[in-house]
């Protein structure tokens, strides 16, 4: 049986979880960041996880719209926020990105299955089941991302 009102809340955090979505999208930082907070006080998610993937979100659209000044201010922003939820929203990009290609180098695939083991989250190395390792190099956008905001760099 659902409590009184939870029916209403989720819709309401489905909304703001679209609002959020909608900000990413469109580049827009400060609105992004509203939302994330509200998202992580009433949503019951991970604040420091929330902010960490709306930083590396809007880095990627910065790089991706060629505003370095941008992508170089959520640079700093990205690390200098929780390590754990840095690397965690790095590999869930990873991820993402291997799903919708089909592959990731081989350095990428491994690194996100020893995470996936090293954190128990299994869930991680099984949606990466489908996921190929290739000895390819990463280019493009992605590889541009990763040299400007690894946490290894």
């Amino acid at each position: 049986m659902q409590e009184p009102g939870s029916a209403v809340r989720g819709d309401y955090l489905t909304r703001q979880r679209y609002a959020l979505a909608t900000a990413l999208r469109q580049g827009r930082g400060k609105r992004s960041y509203q939302l994330a907070e509200h998202l992580a006080a009433e949503g019951g998610v991970h604040r420091s996880d929330v902010l960490a993937a709306t930083t590396l979100l809007l880095a990627c659209r910065a790089v991706r719209d060629g505003d370095t000044e941008a992508a170089s201010r959520f640079t700093r922003r990205l690390r200098g926020l929780d390590k754990g939820s840095v690397e965690l929203v790095h590999q869930l990009m990873w991820l993402e990105t291997g799903r919708e290609q089909g592959w990731l180098p081989r350095a990428r695939y491994d690194a996100l299955l020893a995470y996936a083991r090293r954190e128990n989250r299994f869930d991680l190395a099984r949606r990466a089941g489908s996921i190929q390792a290739r000895e390819d190099a990463p280019s493009g956008w992605w590889a541009d991302l990763e040299h400007q905001l690894g946490p290894w760099n």
